[in-house]
């Protein structure tokens, strides 16, 4: 009796074992499927902001023209067009930094004079609030007030050391550095909530060391660099995540100039064009992150970003627990990883790149990622 005891539960943990391994196995499939939407006549094409909101909407905003597209991911149509003023008591002036939308009606936008604004989804000014740099400045730290989000419990703004020269600090004083604050906008301070790790920073700092950001499923903050691990916040920790793609090197690129920035071109290689994480996505209706990995691609001009268009892209998929369940290499020349939503169908990538067959100046088109299990 205890041998056939035994042997059940031999097989009852070797059949939870299997579904266990069934469930976590997810097979990540490029179908022949598309989506189109349609461009308003008078919008830019270059210098786009991208944003997707639940499996709803997703935005586009030309900082040229400061116009601001919110189109329908069920029914494929743009649903909203709005110009934001330069100049008037509702002006935002010329230098916009970044952009986030909380809703269609709920739209924040920040300046390089360090202000944040709230807009209606018709472009109504609905508050206008300067931010206090001043304890920034003195404890040495840089707000990179272009990469912000309202988080649950109040607005995130990645950091930086305050020296444009970051490679004259040592290894340990960036990791003394924060790079990443929690302002709050009643008694306008900030809080540090993390800072530059040390597997990161290693002991060469020629390197690329903008942090990027993104709402996690639990509407936190998720701080994304270049570098293998990303960083969420919970309760209150700072907690390292895998979410490297296997076609990248494990530690960050690094250069091998002695004067980096004395060197225009190798430094505008080293933040623009080595092998770089670029934007990270939190697909709600897959309950699916994907990170976008873009490979070293080296323009004859390192100096001309906006006209150039990356040709390799990867992509890395993880769970809601922030486990790798999968990746892709894209084909060369046929996709934009800055642009992904998802719906109940799968995952969508953008085939945006200018040297794409089907290229057009008068829609988007994406490309359907069935997952499966």
């Amino acid at each position: 009796m205890k041998k056939l005891v035994a042997i059940l539960f031999v097989l009852i943990l070797i059949g939870c074992t299997s579904e266990k391994e069934t469930k976590a196995e997810l097979e990540f499939v490029l179908t022949d499927t598309y989506r189109t939407f349609p461009f308003p006549d008078d919008f830019g094409r270059s210098d786009l902001y991208f944003q997707s909101l639940s499996d709803q909407y997703f935005f586009l905003f030309d900082y040229g023209s400061l116009q601001l597209l919110t189109y329908s991911i069920p029914n494929g149509k743009l649903l909203n067009s709005v110009k934001f003023e330069r100049e008037g008591p509702e002006g935002v002036g010329s230098n916009v930094a970044g952009i986030f939308v909380q809703s269609p009606d709920e739209i924040y936008l920040t300046t390089a004079v360090n202000t944040l604004y709230k807009f209606d989804g018709e472009g109504n000014l609905v508050q206008k609030s300067e931010i206090n740099l001043d304890d920034l400045e003195e404890k040495g730290i840089s707000l990179f007030s272009n990469i912000f989000i309202p988080g649950k419990d109040g607005f995130y703004f990645a950091a930086l050391p305050m020296q444009f020269d970051w490679t004259s600090l040592t290894p340990e004083q960036l990791t003394q550095t924060p790079n990443l604050m929690r302002y709050d906008t009643l008694s306008r301070t900030f809080t540090p909530i993390s800072y530059f790790p040390q597997e990161f920073v290693g002991d060469n700092l020629n390197k690329s060391i903008f942090p990027l950001l993104t709402l996690g499923p639990d509407g936190m903050p998720i701080v994304n660099m270049n570098f293998r691990d990303i960083y969420r916040i919970d309760g209150g920790k700072v907690i390292a995540s895998f979410a490297g793609h296997s076609g990248f090197p494990n530690d960050p690129p690094t250069s091998n100039s002695p004067k980096l920035f004395e060197d225009m071109d190798e430094l505008m290689k080293m933040i623009n064009h080595v092998d770089i994480y670029s934007d990270l996505f939190y697909l709600e209706s897959q309950d699916l992150m994907v990170r976008a990995a873009k490979f070293e691609d080296i323009p004859e001009n390192v100096l001309d970003t906006e006209a150039f268009m990356p040709s390799r892209w990867g992509l890395v998929f993880l769970d809601s627990d922030y486990n790798k369940v999968g990746e892709l290499e894209l084909e060369a020349d046929r996709f934009y990883g800055k642009y992904i939503f998802g719906d109940k169908d799968g995952i969508w990538v953008s085939t945006d790149h200018q040297d794409h067959p089907d290229f057009s100046e008068d829609f988007l088109r994406f490309q359907l990622i069935e997952v499966r299990k």
